[in-house]
C-alpha cells in the first residue's frame, strides 16, 4: 500500500478542485486495489460496497471539524449517503464505512445508534492512505468475531506472519547473543514455568515444527520454545491493543482513537508509546481501569536494548496491524460477548499438534454453559462464583452473561450490575497469558457498564495458583506470612507481615512506593522511611517487620539489578489479591489435566507439602500412587480456600478419578477435620468427543462442601451420556447446547464404591450393584499378577531366527520398533537359548476363550524374582552364557537407564527385570489384558522353545494374570471370568486401561471338584479353548455364561 501513497503525493499538489481530487484518489485506489469504484456524474461521493468517500477541494476543511466545509461533508453529505444506501441494500447502517477527503487531511465517520460519529482529522500521509485502502480492501466495518481475527491477524495473513516475523528476528538475536539480557531473562522465566515443552519426544517436536510458519534459527532443542514465546507474546500483544480499542470506543479516555492515533508516531514515538500506555497500563489506567495490564513477561519487544534495524522492522509489521484494528466495529460487541472469540483466536495461533502436547483443551462453549446448568445456583443474580483456573475466561464469561440477563429483567442500574459483577465474579490462572486473555474478555463484557458509570474499576482477574496460594490455611493464625514465586533462576522467596499481606489496600500502596525505589536502586532504610512517612507503616511496625521487608525489598532490587525490573511487584501483588478475595458459593471450571510427572521439577517440590496436606496422594506409590492429575488438587485446595460451607464446586474434570487407583485420595472426598467435599452428581461423557479433534475421558462433577459430619450419599446420581442413533460422538465445537443435547441420550445410572471407602466407583444401572452384592469383595484363594516389565522391549522380547545344534546356540533379532527408546536398528546375535520363555504380548494375543498369537515373540526373563538372592542367583546364571553375557553388554547403556530399574531395582545386576516371580513360570496361567474395550480371559499354558523344549509363557506388563499349578482350577477360574455377569461387574468398577488386579474387589468360589457343575463348567471351558471355528466357540461361551452364572448363584445361595 505504500505505493499507493507514493502516487498520490506526487500528484496530489496538482489537484485543486473536488473533482480533480476525486479523479486522482480513485484512479490510483483502482488500480492499486483492483477494485472499482461506483461514481455517479455531477455527486462528489463514490462507493465500493459499504466504503463511500466524500471528496472536497484541496484544503477545504481547512485542518478543522469545525469548518463548514467538513460539517457539510460528514453530516450532510456522508450522513445521507449513508442512511439511503443502507435502506437500498436492507443492511445496518453501523456496517457503513464513511470517509471524507479533501487531499490535505482524511476523517473516517461511521454510525451509531442512529446518529453519525466521526472520528480525529488525520493529515494526508502514508499512514492515514493505509486506513484508507485498508476500509476499501475490507469494504465494510470488520466486527470482532474470532473468524475475523483469525483472518486478519492468524498465521495466513500477511499481518500475522510479518509481525511475527519481526518477533523472531528479535528473539533470535537476544537469545544468542553473549551474556544475559533481560529478553534472554524473561524468555527462560517463562519457559520454565509456563512453556512446558521439554518432555516432547523427537517425532513429537518435529510434528510441531512443520506445523508452525515459521523456524527461528536457534538450537533445536530451543525452536519449540521459541516459537511458542513469539506466538504468545504476539497474541498478548494483539488482545492489548483490542481492548485499548474497546475502551477507546466508550471514550473513556483522552485518545478517542487509539490505535489511529499510534499510526501517527514516528518509530521512536511508537515504541515508547506502546511501553508507556500498553504494557505499563497507563492508557487504561487513565480510563480508570486499575491493574489491567500487568504481565511484563510479553512486553519483551519494546526492550530499548533492541538494535534500531530490528525495531524498524518490527514498527513498519506492527503499522498494518494498527491499521487493521482502527477499522473494527468496537460499538457493537454482541457477537464478541455471546462467545469467547479470543480462545478460538489462541486455537488458531497455536498449531493443534502443539496445544495437545501442552495439554491445552479449551472447554467448548456449550460444555461451559451445561457445567454452568450442573452448579444449580438458586440466584444467579447474588452467587458469587469463582473460577481457579479460568484460561481464557469462558466460564466468567457465561456467570456474566447469566447475571446480566437477571439485572436487565430486574431493572437493575448499570451502576448497580456493574458493582455486582466485580464484586461477584472472579478468576485466577496462574499463565500470565491466560489471564489477559480473560482480562479482554471480563472488558468486552462489562465496558458498556463501565463506561456508562464513570468510576475507576479493577478487574477481578488474577495471576494465582490455585493449589500453592498464600491465603492463609483454616485455623492458622501466624505473624508472617512466606511464599515462593519464580523458577530457579529468579526464585524469589516472599517474606510478609501477615497484617500487611492481608491488607489489600495497604499492600498496594506499600508496593508502589517500593517498586519507585527499585528502579532508583535505594536501600531499603530510604524506602522504609517513606514508608513510615506516608503512613503506611507505624513506627512500631516499621522496627517489628524491617527483617522481613527488607528480605523481600532487596530480593526484587537484586532481580532488577540483573535486568528483571518491572515485574515482581506487580506478581506479587496479584497473589496475594487472591488470599483476600473471601468465599465463593460456587467454584466452576476446567481446572487443567496434567499429570504429577509432567508438572516442572521445581513446582512440584513448592506444592507438594501443600497436597500431602489433603492426603490426596495414592497409598500404593507404584500403582499410579503420585501420578494423581493435577485437577485432583485443585479440587481441593480451592473448596478448602474459597468455597464457602454449602457451597458447590462444579469442575469439567478426567473421569478417571472416579475409578482410577491413583485417584484413592481424591475419593476420601475429605478436606480436613472439619470439612468434606461430597459428590453429588456426575457426568460422564468419555463416550462421546466434547473436545474437537481430542479422545479423553470428560466428566462433570457437582462437589459440596460441607461439615465433616455429613458423608457422601451412595449410590450417587450418575449420568452416562451417549450419542444418540445416526449421529456423530464428535461434538463440533460451535455446537449450542441445546443442538447438543438434542444429539445425546442421558441414561440414569448410579455410582457406589466397590468396596466401600475410597475404593474404585461402580457405575451401574439404578439396583444393579446390590444385585452383584455376593460377589463383592476380595478373594483369599486367588490374586491378579502383573506381567514382567522390562522397560526396554525391543531387546528383551526378540525374534528367533535361526538356531544350530551343534553349538546350542539361537540366533535372535532386536526389535527397535518396540518401545520408545532407540535401540539403533535392528540386529541379529547368537545367544544360548537358556533365558527364552515363550512370550505373551498383549490383549491382540488372545480373546474369551482364545489364544491367537500372531507372531511368536520370545522373551528374555534372567531371573526367577525380585529379592537379593535372586540377583545373586541371575548374576551367577548369566556368567555361564557367555553369548547371552555379551548380547547384554552390548546394551549396557541403555539397561542402566531404565525407568523402573532406577526406581526400584538399582541396587540389581543391570540386566534383570521387574515383576518376576515363582508365578511367572506357573504352567497354568488365566489370563487377562490391562487395555481393552471388552473383559476377557484365557487359559495360556506352554510353547516350544528352541533347542531347549516347551516352556510357559511369560506374560509382558500390558496383560495380568492368575497362576496356577492345577490345570483345572485354571479352566474354572477361566469360565468364571468370563460370564456376563462378571463381565459386567469388572467393567463398572474398572478403566479400560487400567484393568489389573480384578481379584482385589471380586469374589469367586474355590474350585470343588466334588461339584458337578464346577466339572463341568471346566470341561465346557477346555473345550472352547480347543475350538477350531469361531462359531463353535461362540456357542460353548453361551453354555459357560449361563453355567457360571449358576455357579455364582449356588455360590450366593450357599
Amino acid at each position: 500500500m505504500s505505493d499507493l501513497y507514493v502516487k498520490l503525493a506526487k500528484d496530489n499538489p496538482n489537484w485543486a478542485n473536488e473533482e480533480e481530487v476525486r479523479k486522482g484518489w480513485l484512479k490510483h485506489i483502482e488500480n492499486s486495489l483492483g477494485i472499482t469504484f461506483h461514481a455517479e456524474r455531477g455527486r462528489n461521493d463514490a462507493s465500493y460496497n459499504q466504503v463511500i468517500i466524500e471528496f472536497k477541494d484541496r484544503g477545504l476543511f481547512k485542518g478543522s471539524t469545525t469548518s463548514a466545509a467538513f460539517k457539510e461533508a460528514v453530516f450532510d453529505r456522508l450522513d445521507k449517503y449513508i442512511r439511503r444506501r443502507a435502506k437500498d441494500e436492507g443492511l445496518p447502517e453501523e456496517d457503513y464505512i464513511g470517509i471524507a477527503i479533501d487531499g490535505m487531511h482524511i476523517c473516517f465517520a461511521f454510525m451509531k445508534a442512529g446518529e453519525i460519529t466521526h472520528r480525529n482529522l488525520l493529515p494526508f500521509n502514508e499512514a492515514s492512505v493505509d486506513l484508507v485502502a485498508q476500509a476499501c480492501a475490507d469494504s465494510k466495518r470488520r466486527a470482532v468475531t474470532s473468524d475475523n481475527l483469525v483472518e486478519d491477524f492468524g498465521h495466513k495473513g500477511e499481518i500475522g506472519r510479518t509481525a511475527m516475523a519481526a518477533l523472531v528476528a528479535i528473539l533470535e538475536r537476544q537469545l544468542t547473543a553473549p551474556g544475559n539480557n533481560k529478553i534472554k531473562l524473561l524468555f527462560v522465566e517463562w519457559r520454565t514455568l509456563f512453556g512446558q515443552v521439554a518432555d516432547l519426544s523427537k517425532a513429537q517436536a518435529a510434528e510441531i515444527r512443520k506445523h508452525i510458519p515459521f523456524s527461528p534459527k536457534l538450537p533445536l532443542a530451543d525452536v519449540v520454545s521459541a516459537s511458542l514465546f513469539v506466538i504468545h507474546s504476539y497474541n498478548a500483544f494483539v488482545m492489548k491493543l483490542l481492548a485499548a480499542e474497546i475502551v477507546a470506543q466508550y471514550r473513556l479516555t483522552a485518545f478517542p482513537d487509539f490505535c489511529e492515533h499510534l499510526l501517527s508516531y514516528d518509530d521512536a514515538g511508537l515504541l515508547h508509546a506502546l511501553d508507556v500506555e500498553v504494557e505499563r497500563g497507563a492508557f487504561f489506567e487513565a480510563a480508570r481501569i486499575k491493574g489491567f495490564v500487568e504481565e511484563a513477561v510479553f512486553s519483551w519487544y519494546v526492550d530499548g536494548g533492541i538494535p534500531e534495524k530490528e525495531r524498524a522492522d518490527l514498527c513498519a509489521a506492527i503499522r498494518p496491524l494498527l491499521t487493521q484494528l482502527a477499522l473494527y466495529r468496537m460499538d457493537d460487541l454482541t457477537a464478541a460477548r455471546s462467545r469467547d472469540v479470543l480462545k478460538t483466536f489462541y486455537q488458531a495461533l497455536v498449531p493443534e499438534t502443539l496445544r495437545k502436547a501442552l495439554g491445552e483443551f479449551y472447554t467448548p462453549d456449550w460444555l461451559v454453559d451445561v457445567a454452568c446448568d450442573r452448579a444449580e445456583i438458586a440466584d444467579w443474580s447474588t452467587a458469587r462464583v469463582l473460577d481457579p483456573t479460568c484460561g481464557s475466561g469462558s466460564f466468567l464469561l457465561e456467570a456474566i452473561r447469566r447475571k446480566r440477563r437477571l439485572a436487565e429483567a430486574a431493572g437493575r442500574s448499570p451502576a448497580e450490575t456493574l458493582a455486582g459483577l466485580l464484586n461477584q465474579v472472579w478468576g485466577f490462572d496462574l499463565n500470565p497469558l491466560a489471564v489477559q486473555a480473560a482480562r479482554v474478555n471480563f472488558l468486552i463484557a462489562v465496558a458498556d457498564l463501565v463506561a456508562s458509570v464513570g468510576i475507576e474499576v479493577e478487574l477481578p482477574v488474577l495471576l494465582a495458583d490455585a493449589v500453592y496460594s498464600p491465603a492463609q490455611q483454616p485455623g492458622k493464625d501466624e505473624d508472617y506470612v512466606e511464599y515462593g514465586i519464580g523458577s530457579a533462576q529468579a526464585n524469589l522467596n516472599i517474606r510478609l507481615p501477615a497484617a500487611l499481606a492481608f491488607d489489600r489496600v495497604r499492600l498496594d500502596a506499600a508496593f508502589v512506593v517500593m517498586h519507585a525505589a527499585v528502579q532508583q536502586e535505594d536501600p531499603y532504610t530510604t524506602v522504609e522511611q517513606q514508608l513510615v512517612t506516608m503512613g503506611l507503616l507505624q513506627s512500631e511496625e516499621a522496627i517489628e517487620w524491617r527483617a522481613a521487608l527488607t528480605s523481600t525489598y532487596d530480593q526484587i532490587l537484586e532481580l532488577h539489578r540483573q535486568a528483571w525490573n518491572g515485574i515482581w511487584f506487580r506478581v506479587v501483588r496479584n497473589f496475594f489479591w487472591s488470599a483476600v478475595a473471601g468465599e465463593f458459593d460456587a467454584v466452576v471450571g476446567n481446572p487443567p489435566w496434567v499429570r504429577w510427572s509432567n508438572l516442572p521439577e521445581e513446582y512440584r517440590e513448592r506444592i507438594k507439602p501443600t497436597c500431602e496436606r489433603y492426603t490426596i496422594f495414592s497409598e500404593t506409590p507404584y500403582h499410579g500412587g503420585n501420578e494423581l492429575d493435577i485437577s485432583g488438587m485443585i479440587t481441593y485446595t480451592v473448596a478448602d480456600k474459597w468455597l464457602k460451607n454449602g457451597g458447590a464446586l462444579v469442575f469439567v474434570i478426567t473421569q478417571t478419578h472416579f475409578q482410577s487407583p491413583s485417584s484413592q485420595g481424591f475419593r476420601s472426598f475429605r478436606i480436613d477435620q472439619d470439612s468434606n467435599l461430597i459428590p453429588e452428581r456426575v457426568d460422564d461423557l468419555k463416550l462421546l468427543k466434547p473436545f474437537s479433534k481430542v479422545a479423553n475421558k470428560t466428566a462433570i462433577v457437582r462437589m459440596r462442601k460441607v461439615s465433616s459430619d455429613i458423608l457422601t450419599a451412595y449410590p450417587v446420581p450418575y449420568a452416562v451420556w451417549e450419542k444418540n442413533t445416526g449421529t456423530s460422538g464428535s461434538i463440533p465445537e460451535a455446537e449450542t447446547k441445546a443442538a447438543v443435547l438434542a444429539r445425546v441420550t442421558q441414561k440414569a445410572w448410579e455410582a457406589t464404591p466397590v468396596d466401600g471407602g475410597n475404593s474404585p466407583w461402580a457405575i451401574l444401572p439404578p439396583g444393579r450393584f446390590q444385585d452383584m452384592a455376593n460377589i463383592q469383595g476380595k478373594s483369599d484363594w486367588i490374586a491378579g499378577r502383573k506381567g514382567i516389565t522390562t522397560d526396554l522391549n525391543g531387546v528383551y522380547m526378540v525374534r528367533v531366527i535361526a538356531e544350530n545344534a551343534q553349538t546350542g546356540l539361537v540366533q535372535v533379532e532386536t526389535r527397535p520398533e518396540a518401545g520408545k527408546t532407540d535401540i539403533g536398528p535392528a540386529r541379529t546375535f547368537w545367544i544360548e537359548p537358556t533365558l527364552l520363555y515363550p512370550l505373551l504380548k498383549g490383549a491382540a494375543d488372545f480373546s474369551a476363550c482364545h489364544v491367537h498369537i500372531n507372531e511368536q515373540l520370545y522373551v528374555l526373563v534372567p531371573n526367577t524374582g525380585i529379592n537379593k538372592a535372586d540377583y545373586i542367583e541371575a548374576d551367577r546364571v548369566l556368567n555361564q552364557l557367555p553369548q547371552t553375557k555379551r548380547y547384554f553388554q552390548h546394551f549396557q547403556a541403555l539397561l542402566g537407564r531404565r525407568s523402573t530399574y532406577r526406581q526400584r531395582q538399582s541396587n540389581a545386576p543391570s540386566h534383570v527385570v521387574y515383576n518376576a516371580g515363582a508365578y511367572t513360570f506357573a504352567p497354568y496361567k488365566v489370563v487377562w489384558a490391562e487395555l481393552s474395550n471388552t473383559f476377557e480371559a484365557a487359559v495360556v499354558t506352554d510353547a516350544e522353545v528352541p533347542l531347549v523344549g516347551r516352556r510357559p509363557f511369560v506374560p509382558d506388563h500390558k496383560v495380568y494374570f492368575a497362576d496356577f499349578d492345577d490345570e483345572d482350577e485354571a479352566y474354572f477360574v477361566a469360565g468364571t471370568l468370563n460370564s456376563s455377569l462378571i463381565q459386567e461387574y469388572v467393567e463398572s468398577h474398572t478403566i479400560q486401561i487400567q484393568v489389573s488386579n480384578i481379584f482385589k474387589h471380586l469374589r469367586i468360589p474355590t474350585y470343588d471338584r466334588e461339584n458337578i457343575d464346577h466339572q463341568s463348567l471346566v470341561r465346557l471351558t477346555n473345550k472352547a479353548h480347543a475350538a477350531v471355528t469361531s462359531q463353535e466357540r461362540q456357542g460353548l461361551l453361551a453354555e459357560i455364561d449361563e453355567l457360571a452364572d449358576r455357579v455364582l448363584i449356588s455360590k450366593i445361595e450357599a
